[in-house]
């Protein structure tokens, strides 16, 4: 066992460059995760939350059981270990992954071994990857933070009442999203549901194998498999999601601010500081789907690549997808790549178009507070034309008439109580918000992904292209094939 040099050369590594970190560190009472973490270069991603603390040890215990196991599948390489590594061959002595041998009891072990170590190297690159992506430096950042500051120098009234409201939204719908049991249901759900697709199909395995070190290797890559891919579910890609709730949240706040009462489109001025504050937002949204893009694409390329591959095996070789992925190997990771990936994306994808309908409510917004402002002048004209019909009415009392038409005149624009210090703030509201209207649905830079505008007509047919691949998986993949076996069975 020779090969086992590598995993414990990298543990010896970590384990001297944390100890270091843990003396030369100012506080002498850091935890092992710390240490870790610090050893790893994955400090930064600890502190942003993107991975629990316990992330770093986790991640050198799984790269240290990949390689041992790597290493112990080189050992039961069979009488032609040497050959070319290919999943499958029409020979009926060699088994899943190039494991060669008379009967499935000589390759028990084998396979047991090479599986488990294949399919927890495919879940941790991924879950670092993902990581990796996520918490990548993005362009503008500085730029937004150094707008914000200034808007709220010019505006230092209206401007950080509107841009707390804002933040106070965001941060509610994460702490929401953290805290919701749904989504923590889900992500237990998925996990489980990979590792059961991925491990179910070499159950029977475990029966045939001759040693007890087989077996047990199976059922550690097992756990590790299920808390990779819940800390995948759990913590990374929330980040991403959380990165598309947020700009959801932005939208939201900014259509609503008016009727909310947090900055009431009451004058020219409050209107302008709005759509000052907006053009900030719009660009903290550009930063977040900076951020959220890479893993959307990837999501996007690996559900229509795998759906792809698995449609045209159904089409070719007429079986189920519980028949592709009965074949165990490529078939089984590639099935089970096309249903997470595409549940990824269904989510990404429902998201974005809730966030077009939010930017389309900006300027339906605004027409409602224009139609608003002119019910309220037109309210205001009748109010103030009252005394005066009465004053033509009564032009023989004289000058009592002219006290009780300017009496009626006071108490009018005391009775109805307004929003607007003068004539001139409704009149300039008005002219502002048709203004804005006109920028908006005319000039207004839509937000894209892709090069494809959010909520448009292209973007909703893509949505509507991965729901009918979903549902085509299903007819076509379960459904028809066993009806079919239930007709076989009739006849």
């Amino acid at each position: 066992h020779g090969c086992l040099s590598l995993p414990m050369l990298y543990a010896a590594c970590v384990a001297l460059a944390s100890l270091k970190a843990g003396l030369t560190s100012p506080c002498g009472s850091r935890s092992v995760h710390d240490c870790v973490a610090q050893a790893l270069r994955m400090e930064r991603l600890v502190r942003e939350g993107c991975v629990p603390a316990w992330f770093p040890t986790l991640t050198l215990a799984v790269y240290v059981v990949i390689a041992a196991q790597l290493a112990l599948g080189r050992s039961f390489q069979g009488s032609a270990g040497a050959r070319k590594m290919i999943v499958w061959n029409a020979n009926p002595q060699r088994h899943d992954y190039n494991c060669w041998g008379s009967d499935t009891e000589e390759v028990a072990d084998c396979v047991l071994i090479r599986h488990s170590a294949c399919t927890m190297l495919v879940s941790f690159y991924t879950c670092l990857l993902v990581t990796a992506v996520c918490n990548r430096n993005v362009k503008g950042s500085q730029i937004v933070a150094e707008h914000r500051k200034c808007l709220q120098e010019l505006f230092p009234v209206e401007a950080p009442s509107l841009l707390s409201y804002v933040e106070r939204s965001v941060e509610s719908n994460s702490s929401f999203w953290r805290t919701h049991r749904r989504y923590k249901a889900q992500s237990i759900f998925l996990s489980f549901a990979w590792t059961l697709i991925t491990f179910g199909v070499y159950t029977e395995l475990l029966q045939d194998a001759q040693t007890k070190l087989a077996q047990g290797v199976f059922f550690v890559a097992l756990l590790c498999t299920y808390v990779l891919q819940y800390t995948l579910l759990r913590h990374v890609l929330l980040r991403v999601i959380l990165h598309l709730e947020g700009v959801k949240a932005r939208a939201a706040a900014m259509a609503y601010c008016d009727e909310e009462g947090v900055l009431p489109f009451t004058s020219g001025h409050a209107i302008y500081v709005w759509f000052s504050v907006r053009r900030n937002v719009q660009a903290q949204n550009e930063v977040a789907y900076q951020n959220a893009s890479p893993i959307f694409a990837a999501s996007l390329m690996c559900a229509a690549a795998c759906s792809v591959w698995v449609i045209s095996e159904l089409s070719r070789r007429g079986m189920s997808v519980f028949g592709l992925t009965s074949r165990g190997g490529a078939s089984l990771m590639v099935v089970a790549s096309a249903c997470v990936s595409s549940i990824f994306v269904g989510v990404f994808l429902g998201t974005l178009l809730d966030i077009g309908k939010l930017e389309e409510a900006h300027a339906r917004q605004l027409r409602i507070a224009h139609l608003r402002l002119e019910h309220t002048r037109c309210l205001r004209k009748a109010y103030l034309a009252e005394p005066e019909e009465r004053l033509s009415s009564n032009q023989r009392h004289g000058a009592v008439a002219t006290a009780a038409f300017l009496d009626a005149r006071s108490r009018a624009n005391s009775d109805f109580e307004l929003d607007f210090a003068n004539e001139h703030d409704l009149e300039g509201a008005l002219a502002m918000i048709e203004r804005v209207i006109f920028l908006l649905e005319h000039h207004d830079v839509k937000p894209t992904i892709f090069g494809v505008e959010i909520g448009s007509k292209s973007f909703q047919v893509v949505y509507a292209a991965l729901l009918s691949n979903l549902w085509y998986l299903c007819v076509w993949g379960v459904l028809i094939p066993i009806m079919s076996v239930h007709d076989d069975d009739k006849s």
